[in-house]
């Protein structure tokens, strides 16, 4: 087995591979972009796959992180069960462009990331579908409902926004492969990235909010009397395993 990190352009994409043993970079190549799939058939099979992730300086999506993201939810899928991970990418096509030779940059941002990781760098893990949601956690959101604004925090029950649980849902996603998942549907508002001052405003006027156990902790003081508030993965007393997963449920009362 081996790995192989994937440095994406528009014309020509680069590929680093390691040896069988996993323990060095030993054949880096570039190939035409449109035969990108071709290459990862033909030198298969492999323990994960490493794709450079475009964003820049201010983590906002650019034509080239769309492109990355969709070529690695297309992998991803083609080859499951094989891993597939994104790796920030912005720092090694920098030290690859001070090489200044454009045929040979593309492969060394590969190698630099297949290097990254053999040293331990994290990725971010590829998925090609929303997570399923049980219906008994629909049902539960029904029976308190209706609401008309529902602001849904990160990845707290991502894929319950499929269902009709608001008039008015807004999303703030800072996962690059959810929110590109995410954003393939339009009957939501979604951000990417979590902006704490935007966030702290939207809870004041929302009627559910759901976030993970850390974030209600950090805006738990700007939620509104009456507001319903679901919490999953909560270390605190009251969590209840719904539809296999942990919630809090509760409804806020200051006075």
């Amino acid at each position: 087995m081996k790995k192989v990190a994937i440095d994406f352009g528009t014309k020509r994409t680069g590929f680093a591979f390691t040896d069988p043993d996993e323990m060095i970079v030993s054949k880096v190549k570039t190939v035409d972009t449109e035969d990108i799939l071709n290459e990862l058939e033909e030198n298969q099979p492999f323990s994960e796959i490493i794709i450079g992730l475009p964003i820049n300086l201010k983590m906002n999506f650019t034509p080239s992180t769309y492109l990355a993201v969709d070529k690695a939810i297309e992998i991803g899928k083609m080859f499951s069960p094989v891993p597939v991970y994104l790796m920030d990418e912005r720092f090694t096509t920098k030290i690859a462009g001070s090489m200044h030779k454009k045929e040979i940059i593309d492969g060394i941002s590969a190698s630099i990331l297949l290097e990254e990781r053999l040293r331990g760098a994290k990725g971010i893990r590829v998925f090609w579908s929303l997570p399923n949601i049980s219906t008994q956690i629909v049902d539960l959101i029904s029976s308190i409902g209706p609401f008309k604004d529902v602001l849904i925090l990160g990845n707290a029950l991502r894929g319950i926004e499929k269902y009709p649980i608001g008039s008015n849902i807004e999303i703030f996603e800072d996962n690059p492969v959810f929110f590109r998942l995410r954003s393939m549907s339009s009957n939501y508002t979604l951000n990417f990235g979590m902006f704490w001052d935007i966030i702290l405003k939207k809870i004041e006027h929302a009627n559910l909010v759901i976030c993970e156990g850390l974030d209600r902790e950090k805006i738990k003081n700007c939620f509104s009397d009456g507001t319903f508030v679901i919490t999953e993965n909560a270390n605190v007393e009251g969590t209840l395993s719904v539809g296999g997963r942990w919630l809090k449920i509760e409804k806020i009362n200051k006075k």
